[in-house]
């Protein structure tokens, strides 16, 4: 059976969605767009320990570093760049976020000290913020509701293939470069770090040009209107969450605790196994690679098939109840991957972690497509994804390094840090999506065609 069927019958008269081919088509290069964008982001994770060392950093600055730089940044951008997605044309406005977030990861590469990697990362976040607003505004144009889920988690599945490639190809370059100085043309001398880094950010050249070949597809809320007749007849960005607190407050509230979950957990994961079970860059690389390669994106697939059967079935809070069930898989792997000493128990918690937190990436998005109308959609998403990088990336990682710091010292108690701070998440998360079912059912029957 197709992954995807062709679009059921329009949603007014007039209105119809592009053919098959030319939304899956879109969705392959959004895809690649988000993989790529999480190799530039996540690959750092596996270069904590030559970083530190050749800069002379602490896990407190490199918690900066991963987390804060970028995820400040991204959510200052997030917001003009979605007042754009809302407005023209998202296929260019993705264009100029591959060049932004690839060329900074090269200057990343080429950093000397912790303010050139830091206004690095300022840059590379800028220039993610730009793709999940365009997605999740190109796929709702894209896709009728009951074949979103899957495409929103399609789309989704690039944050564990791009995070696999990260680690395993991070890993297998810096071990075949371990101990060595290369020379490049133009660039000098540079340790392996920094040639992965350097290789990260020219993978940017490839995608870009097979971008230019995406069509922008009519947007389904004009139904024939310009967009200043549309904007006049829906309901403004500060309105929209003025009409539905408790359904978007929800929505914030138990997906971007989950977010933090999954980023304090994940960012510290390869450092846990490099430093307290003593495994090789390219052992942690090849074996956290896979993990993510193969549960990562089942997960998230998966929890957009289960949101779509709903969906099909009259059960329109679907992607709630997705996210609540992943809060509560997931407190118990974060338990026992924070509190074991046994490398395999460790790692086997980790797979089942990887899982469970991935059924949310898809259906989070997708959820706001279904309760903000598409004139706003760019700019909720934006609201969104700030919320979930400045409190999930931004605080995450160097929270779980302060606390770990104030129970064992300098450079240690990451997992005993993990076991407390990544439940608790999940219960605030569970507590959010199960007390605002009701909620978030009323503003999908609210919500104008």
């Amino acid at each position: 059976m197709a992954l995807f069927t062709p679009a059921q019958p329009p949603l007014a008269p007039g209105v119809q969605f592009p053919p098959r081919r030319q939304a899956r088509h879109a969705l392959l290069i959004l895809f690649l767009g988000y993989m790529l964008a999480f190799v530039d982001r996540n690959v750092v994770s596996l270069l904590v320990v030559p970083i530190e060392h050749d800069l002379g950093l602490s896990d407190l600055q490199m918690g900066l570093l991963r987390g804060t730089a970028f995820a400040i940044f991204y959510s200052i951008f997030g917001f003009p760049i979605a007042w754009l997605v809302d407005r023209y044309n998202r296929r260019n406005i993705v264009l100029g976020g591959i060049a932004v977030w690839s060329l900074m990861t090269v200057l990343a590469g080429l950093s000397r000290n912790f303010m050139s990697f830091f206004g690095a990362r300022v840059g590379v976040g800028a220039g993610e913020a730009a793709i999940l607003p365009s997605a999740t505004s190109l796929i709702a144009d894209y896709f009728p509701p009951e074949k979103r889920g899957r495409a929103m988690g399609v789309f989704a599945s690039g944050i564990f293939i791009g995070t696999a490639l990260a680690l395993i190809g991070g890993g297998l370059l810096l071990d075949r470069l371990h101990g060595q100085v290369t020379v490049l043309p133009l660039l000098g001398a540079l340790q392996p770090w920094q040639v992965v880094l350097v290789a990260a950010g020219l993978l940017g050249i490839p995608l870009f040009l097979a971008a230019l070949f995406v069509h922008e597809p009519p947007r389904l809320y004009l139904h024939g209107r310009t967009m200043a007749q549309a904007a006049e007849q829906s309901v403004g960005f500060f309105e929209t969450f003025r009409q539905h607190p408790r359904a978007f407050g929800a929505h914030f509230i138990g997906f971007t605790a989950l977010c933090f979950a999954s980023y304090g957990a994940t960012s510290w994961l390869p450092t846990l196994f490099m430093r307290e079970h003593h495994w090789s860059a390219l052992q942690v690389g090849a074996r956290l690679g896979i993990m993510a390669l193969l549960l990562g994106p089942l997960g998230a697939i998966i929890g957009g098939v289960i949101a779509d059967r709903m969906e099909k079935t009259g059960r329109r809070a679907g992607k709630f109840i997705v996210g609540a069930t992943a809060a509560a898989l997931t407190i118990v792997p974060a338990l026992v991957m924070g509190l074991s000493g046994n490398a395999w128990v460790t790692y086997a918690a980790a797979a089942v972690l990887t899982f469970c937190i991935s059924l949310i990436w898809g259906v989070a998005p997708g959820a706001l497509q279904e309760i903000a109308h598409g004139a706003v959609l760019g700019r909720v998403v934006a609201a969104y994804t700030a919320l979930i990088n400045l409190v999930g990336l931004g605080l995450a990682p160097p929270s779980i390094a302060l606390l770990g710091e104030s129970i064992a010292g300098k450079n240690a108690g990451l997992g005993t840090a993990i076991a407390i701070v990544i439940p608790l998440a999940c219960v605030i998360a569970l507590a959010a999506f199960a007390s605002s079912m009701g909620a978030y059912r009323q503003a999908r029957a609210d919500l104008k065609p």
